[in-house]
């Protein structure tokens, strides 16, 4: 985190107790928030201002500054930290009024993100070598993953007790410790189930490294690295990836926002259609079965 001026340390810790104990986020939302504060804090300090000074024509400043530097993206996230924080300093009666309260980035797209086909996931799938208890252990983790769309933190924090074959669900553990319950395809159901037959160590952790422990965020990331690699997939992927491929094959398959938004644990739908996106091939496929003037529908009339 960027040096924090002397006067502004003791609000910043008490709104890092504040994030962590009474809203439950995560401590990478957490480090996000502080640094992005951090960010504005400093801004202040340079400018001697107090924050009952906060005025537009300063946030502006600070904005303009950042256009050069960061992303619309980045920004709207700052913005929102900032949002929060100065919420909490009135909470604290520290200050009266938000001087963030209505303050957004407007008129920027947001990034479309990468996702992976339908049959470049059936590829990365046919990567592991299951004859190996690593393969095994890998091609479960990929099974998991495209199944539930869950975040690769969720996923290394999974427990056997989590998963209910019967009922084909696995439980899982959010942001802020929030509780959701994901669905497995048969196909994920057997890797788990084959993984865990020949398994080695008796950890609680569904996912094991070498080690008999519980396996890293940065292993899977490493693992999903080799196996796009082997598929010669010409993408730059992350487990992340994979999460917006599965909402987006749901959404083209005609699953509505709010079941996705659900699915993937999102508080706030707006999340949810960062995630979705139709590819240029499924459009152009929509398009041709529902527009009355394209060939195909023209065919039909003729019939």
């Amino acid at each position: 985190m960027k040096k924090v001026p002397d006067k502004f340390k003791e609000e910043l810790k008490n709104f890092e107790t504040y994030l962590l104990f009474e809203r439950n986020y995560s401590p990478h939302t957490i480090r996000a928030y502080l640094k992005d504060i951090a960010e504005f804090l400093k801004f202040m300090s340079k400018n001697n201002l107090n924050y009952d000074q906060v005025k537009r024509i300063h946030i502006r400043q600070f904005l303009t500054g950042l256009r050069e530097r960061i992303s619309p993206v980045s920004i709207s996230r700052l913005l929102s930290a900032l949002r929060t924080f100065f919420k909490f300093l009135i909470r604290d009666e520290k200050l009266d009024e938000n001087p963030f309260s209505g303050v957004s980035i407007t008129r920027f797209v947001k990034k479309i993100p990468q996702v992976l086909e339908e049959h470049e996931v059936e590829a990365l799938l046919l990567q592991p070598d299951t004859e190996k208890l690593s393969g095994l252990r890998d091609r479960a983790i990929l099974e998991v993953l495209y199944a539930t769309g869950m975040r690769v933190g969720e996923l290394v924090n999974l427990k056997i007790s989590d998963v209910d074959v019967w009922s084909s669900t696995i439980r899982v553990f959010g942001k802020g410790k929030k509780q959701r319950f994901c669905y497995l395809t048969d196909s994920a159901i057997e890797y788990i189930e084959r993984y865990l037959e020949v398994r080695k160590g008796k950890s609680e952790f569904l996912f094991l490294n070498k080690s008999g422990k519980p396996i890293s965020c940065v292993s899977v990331r490493k693992m999903l690295k080799k196996y796009i690699n082997q598929a010669a997939i010409k993408k730059k992927i992350s487990p992340h990836t994979i999460r917006h491929s599965f909402a987006s094959i749901l959404l083209s398959r005609g699953c509505d926002l709010k079941s996705i938004q659900e699915l993937l644990g999102h508080k706030d739908i707006s999340s949810t259609q960062i995630y979705t996106h139709i590819s240029p091939q499924k459009l152009k496929e929509i398009y041709d079965q529902t527009h009355p003037r394209t060939q195909k529908q023209s065919d039909k009339v003729i019939k």
